[in-house]
C-alpha cells in the first residue's frame, strides 16, 4: 500500500524497468537506491499514523492520567488472580492425587509395581506428579531397587528433584545401601550427579558413594568426595575409605600424609592398604620403610599392627620388581619379629627365586619348608610348590618333597600332586619312576584318574613298550575309569608308533558302543597318519572310509594328510576323489596349492593317467588354485592348459 502523494503508477514504472535488461550497471544500482529510499518512506509514513507513537520515542496514550492507572490497576488484578486461580484448581484436584497415591502404595505393598508405575505415568501426563509426597516416592524407588527397574529409580530421583524436594536422611541411607547391596554401583553415583551437595554429610551415604566410585573404577571421583565424607561424624576405623581411595590412585603421599596423622590410632588394614599402595606404585622400598615404622610405632601400643599379610605384600612388591635379594632381607625381618612365615610367603619366595633363575635359593626355601617339623604344611600349598620346581626344571628337589609329603600326617600327596609328578616324569622319559608313583597311589588308597593312564600311556609310546600300553589301558576301563578323547589319541599314537593298525582300527569302530563317545576328525586324522608312517596305505584308506561311513565329515587336515599318502600309493582314482571330496564339497575345504600341485606332477610324471590328470587340474581351475607344476603344459591338451 502506497501513500496517496505518491503517484500510483510509480512502483510499477520502476518494476517494469528493472525487467528492462538493457541497462547499464550503474543505471541497475542507482535503481536500487531508489527502491529502498521509497520503501523507507513508506514505512516512516504509515509508523506516524500508528496511535501512541511520538517523535521522541514515548508512548502516548488517548485519554487522561487517569487512564493509564485504570489500566495498571488492572493488570495488577489480573496478575494476582493468576495464583488465586492455581491455587483453587491444586484445592480442587488435591483429594483426586492423594487418593491416587494411596492406590499406588497399595500396589507397591503388594508387590504389583507395574500397575502402579503405569498409574503413575497417566497422572505424571496429566502433570499432576508435583503434588505426590516423599513417601510415595520413597515407596516407588525401593520397590524399583528390589526388581531392578534402576531406570525407574532415576526417573523418581528427578522427579523429587525437580518438585523441590529435600529427601530425608533415612530415605537416603535406606535407599543407597539397598542399591550397594545389589551392586548398582553406577544408579548410587546417579543420584549423586542429580542432587550433589543437597545430599546431608553422612557417613553411610558417603561411604556408600565411594565404594560405589571405586567400584566401577571412578577414583578420581571417589577422591572428590573424601572432603565431604570427612565432614561427617566418622570414627577411626571409618578412614579405611581414604586408604581404599589411595589405593586405587596408587597416591602413596596422601596415604602417607593420613599415616601420620592417626598416629598410634593406625589399624592393621590401614597399614596393608598403605603397603599395597606403595607396591602398585612400585615402590617396595618405600612400603618397606613404612614397615619398620609400624613396628617403631608397635612399641607404644597394646595391639600388634604388623601381621603377616604385611610382610607378604612387600615381599611380594620387591619379586615383582625383581629384587630377591631384599625378599629374603624382608623374610629374615620377619622371622626377627617372631612371626611365622605361612604358605603366601613361601611361595611368593620360590616365584622370586624361579624368575631370578636362583636355584639355590629355591632350594633353600623348600628346605626351610620341610625343616620345620611343627609347621603344619599344606596338600595344596606343597603341590603349588611342586609345580614350581616342576616349572623350573628341578624334578628331584620336587620329588624330595613329595617324599616328604608322604611321611607327613597333614600333607598327604593328592591326585593333582601325582597328575603333576607323572607327567614331569613322563617328560623326562622316566617311566618306571612314573609306575612306581602309581604303585604309591594304589598303597594311599588312591586310583589313577584318566589324566595320569594318559601320561603314563605317552611313557609307554615313547618307550615302545605297546603291551604295557595296552595293560594299563585296558586295567584304567577295568577299574571304573572312564576314559577320554586325550585317552584316544594316545592309544592311537601308541598303536600307529608299534605298527598295531589293526588293533587302532577296531579301537576307533567300537568306541562309541563301548564309552559312549563318538571319535572326531581328529581320532580318524591320527589314525591314518599312523598306517601312513608304515606306509599301509591300504588300512588309511579304509580308516577314511570308517571316518565317511560314520558320518565325521573330513576337514583339510585328513585330506591334507591322506592324499600324499595316495599320490605315493599311486592310487589316482583315490587322490581324484579326495580332491574332488575338497575342492566340489558343498562347503569347500582349503588344501595347500603345493599339495595339488605335487599330486598333479607325480601323476603326469608317470604317465598313463592323461584323463585323471585333467580332471584334477580342472578341479583346480574351478577352485581358483593356480597349477604350477612344469609337467602340466607339456603333458596336457591345449584346452586344459588354457
Amino acid at each position: 500500500m502506497a501513500a496517496s502523494w505518491i503517484p500510483s503508477t510509480f512502483i510499477s514504472q520502476v518494476a517494469g524497468l528493472l525487467e528492462k535488461a538493457q541497462f547499464t550497471t550503474l543505471t541497475h544500482e542507482f535503481m536500487v537506491v531508489v527502491v529502498f529510499f521509497v520503501s523507507f518512506i513508506t514505512w516512516r509514513h504509515f509508523s506516524r499514523s500508528k496511535p501512541g507513537f511520538s517523535r521522541g520515542g514515548q508512548g502516548k496514550f488517548s485519554g487522561r492520567e487517569g487512564d493509564t492507572k485504570a489500566t495498571r490497576m488492572r493488570f495488577d488484578v489480573s496478575r494476582n488472580a493468576e495464583p488465586l486461580l492455581s491455587r483453587q484448581r491444586a484445592n480442587e484436584i488435591l483429594p483426586q492425587v492423594r487418593a491416587a497415591e494411596q492406590q499406588m502404595l497399595k500396589h507397591l505393598e503388594q508387590r504389583e509395581f507395574t500397575r502402579a508405575l503405569n498409574m503413575y505415568r497417566m497422572l505424571e501426563r496429566d502433570k499432576r506428579d508435583r503434588h505426590f509426597s516423599a513417601e510415595l516416592y520413597s515407596a516407588f524407588i525401593q520397590s524399583a531397587v528390589r526388581v531392578g527397574k534402576v531406570d525407574v529409580v532415576d526417573r523418581m530421583l528427578r522427579a523429587m528433584k525437580r518438585s523441590g524436594m529435600t529427601p530425608s536422611l533415612q530415605f537416603w541411607q535406606t535407599t543407597l545401601k539397598m542399591l550397594s547391596s545389589r551392586r548398582h554401583f553406577s544408579t548410587c553415583l546417579a543420584t549423586h550427579s542429580v542432587f550433589g551437595s543437597l545430599m546431608p554429610a553422612d557417613k553411610i551415604i558417603y561411604s556408600c558413594l565411594i565404594n560405589a566410585a571405586l567400584e566401577v573404577g571412578e577414583p578420581d571421583r571417589a577422591a572428590a568426595m573424601l572432603e565431604r565424607y570427612g565432614e561427617a561424624d566418622i570414627d577411626i576405623r571409618d578412614h579405611v575409605l581414604f586408604f581404599r581411595t589411595y589405593v586405587a590412585l596408587k597416591d602413596v603421599d596422601s596415604a602417607e600424609t593420613m599415616l601420620r596423622k592417626l598416629g598410634e590410632n593406625i589399624t592393621t588394614l590401614m597399614l596393608n592398604l598403605l603397603l599395597l599402595a606403595c607396591i602398585n606404585a612400585r615402590q617396595p622400598q618405600r612400603a618397606f620403610d613404612f614397615l619398620l615404622d609400624a613396628h617403631r610405632i608397635e612399641e607404644g601400643v597394646a595391639e600388634k599392627i604388623v601381621d603377616v599379610v604385611s610382610y607378604n605384600t612387600v615381599i611380594k612388591g620387591f619379586a615383582q620388581v625383581g629384587q630377591p635379594a631384599e625378599c629374603f632381607e624382608c623374610l629374615h625381618q620377619m622371622l626377627s619379629q617372631k612371626l611365622e612365615p605361612d604358605d603366601i610367603t613361601f611361595g611368593t619366595l620360590l616365584d622370586a627365586c624361579i624368575l631370578d633363575n636362583d636355584m639355590g635359593a629355591a632350594h633353600q626355601i623348600v628346605n626351610r619348608l620341610m625343616g620345620i617339623a611343627h609347621r603344619p604344611m599344606d596338600t595344596v600349598m606343597c603341590t603349588l610348590f611342586i609345580k614350581g620346581l616342576v616349572r623350573a626344571n628341578c624334578l628331584p628337589k620336587a620329588l624330595e618333597l613329595y617324599d616328604e609329603m608322604k611321611r607327613r600326617e597333614d600333607a598327604r600327596p593328592d591326585i593333582v600332586t601325582y597328575s603333576v609328578l607323572t607327567k614331569a616324569l613322563v617328560d623326562q622319559h622316566d617311566l618306571d619312576r612314573a609306575l612306581q608313583l602309581v604303585e604309591d597311589m594304589n598303597a594311599a588308597g588312591q586310583s589313577p584318574d584318566d589324566i595320569i593312564v594318559t601320561h603314563l600311556l605317552e611313557g609307554c609310546r615313547h618307550a615302545g613298550n605297546h603291551v604295557l600300553g595296552k595293560r594299563l589301558f585296558v586295567d584304567m576301563v577295568a577299574s571304573g575309569v572312564k576314559p577320554s578323547e586325550f585317552t584316544l589319541i594316545t592309544m592311537l599314537k601308541l598303536h600307529g608308533r608299534c605298527g598295531a593298525h589293526k588293533e587302532a582300527y577296531d579301537l576307533v569302530a567300537g568306541w562309541r558302543a563301548q564309552h559312549g563317545l563318538s571319535p572326531s576328525v581328529i581320532h580318524y586324522t591320527c589314525l591314518m597318519s599312523g598306517c601312513l608312517r608304515t606306509k599301509s596305505y591300504d588300512q588309511a584308506w579304509a580308516a577314511y572310509e570308517l571316518m565317511c561311513a560314520n558320518g565325521v565329515v573330513p576337514d583339510g587336515t585328513a585330506i591334507a594328510t591322506l592324499l600324499p599318502g595316495m599320490v605315493a600309493a599311486q592310487q589316482w582314482s583315490k587322490v581324484i576323489e579326495l580332491a574332488r571330496q575338497a575342492l566340489k564339497a558343498p562347503k569347500p575345504v582349503s588344501i595347500p596349492p603345493e599339495t595339488l600341485n605335487n599330486a598333479l606332477s607325480q601323476m603326469l610324471a608317470v604317465g598313463g593317467n592323461t584323463a585323471q590328470a585333467e580332471q584334477l587340474q580342472a578341479m583346480m581351475h574351478f577352485a581358483g588354485i593356480a597349477v604350477t607344476t612344469r609337467f602340466s603344459r607339456r603333458n596336457l591338451p591345449e584346452r586344459i592348459c588354457q
